[in-house]
């Protein structure tokens, strides 16, 4: 065999496996809704058969059961619905959250940022791939009602990138936002969208393609819709999905959506380096 036949061998190989994953792919249910496109599957069959993304931002259902159960105990849903029995979802352990963020790494041109206890940031530095642990505070977070010890009223936000040249839009400011828990659409674990906006504005630029694998019931989604970013967007769970979809068609049919060229006010960021 020359070398012209094994080059021509090697691209029909890869021709094959590409059209291959494509026709995996477009077997899990899909919506496409403008410059969103959502899958209502599991995040990890999804993931491997995806094209590079720009980014991944989302918020994984980090923490055991026992978390689960303890943040939960308290909730109740709109609908009356008590949000324990809402879940849906197992919490994914330290070693398995690590091991799923070093994949979104190798997905992501640039940034990879996420939700997550800090019991899981040593993990992520041992992995390599910890650039910063950020931290979103939540001014209206409950107090602690026994009294007996501080209340907590923050969440980890892990920062990562591969290897290579970094880059953000938040210019010398602190990972640190504080933005209210306000908005809820259903979702017991719900992060605010202003949070969403805050990290999808300054970890990304517009035109950007924006990948959250536990999309819940869209938020990444919205926020990548306000700010011009394209966005793909996993679900498992039908109900949360169905949410999404409404939301992020929603989020279109509002006249806001153009995107201004007027940058928008910046979270609250404390530190020497304020954002303009």
């Amino acid at each position: 065999m020359t070398d012209y036949d094994a080059a021509d061998n090697s691209a029909k190989c890869y021709e094959l496996a590409i059209k291959t994953m494509r026709e995996k792919l477009e077997g899990f249910h899909r919506v496409e809704i403008g410059d969103c496109t959502l899958y209502r599957a599991d995040c990890r069959e999804v993931l491997p058969l995806l094209p590079k993304v720009d980014a991944v931002v989302t918020d994984p259902p980090y923490g055991d059961d026992a978390t689960h159960a303890k943040h939960l105990s308290s909730i109740t849903l709109r609908n009356g619905e008590p949000a324990g029995q809402a879940l849906g979802f197992d919490g994914i352990t330290k070693e398995e959250l690590a091991a799923m963020a070093c994949q979104w790494v190798e997905k992501a041109k640039r940034w990879v940022v996420f939700s997550c206890e800090w019991r899981h940031v040593a993990r992520l530095d041992d992995a390599g791939i910890l650039v910063r642990f950020g931290v979103w505070r939540k001014p209206d977070g409950a107090p602690q009602f026994t009294g007996d010890r501080p209340g907590t009223g923050w969440e980890a936000v892990a920062v990562c990138h591969g290897p290579g040249r970094k880059r953000w839009n938040g210019g010398g400011s602190h990972a640190f936002w504080s933005i209210p828990k306000a908005g809820f659409y259903g979702h017991p674990t719900e992060k605010p969208e202003a949070l969403l906006r805050a990290l999808v504005r300054d970890f990304t630029d517009a035109g950007e393609t924006i990948l959250d694998p536990f999309m819940g019931s869209g938020t990444t989604g919205v926020a990548c819709v306000k700010l011009g970013r394209k966005f793909i967007g996993v679900e498992i769970d039908d109900k949360y999905f169905d949410i999404a979809c409404k939301r992020i068609r929603d989020a279109y049919a509002q006249p806001d959506f153009f995107v201004s060229r007027v940058p928008e006010p910046k979270a609250e960021q404390l530190g020497m380096f304020n954002q303009p």
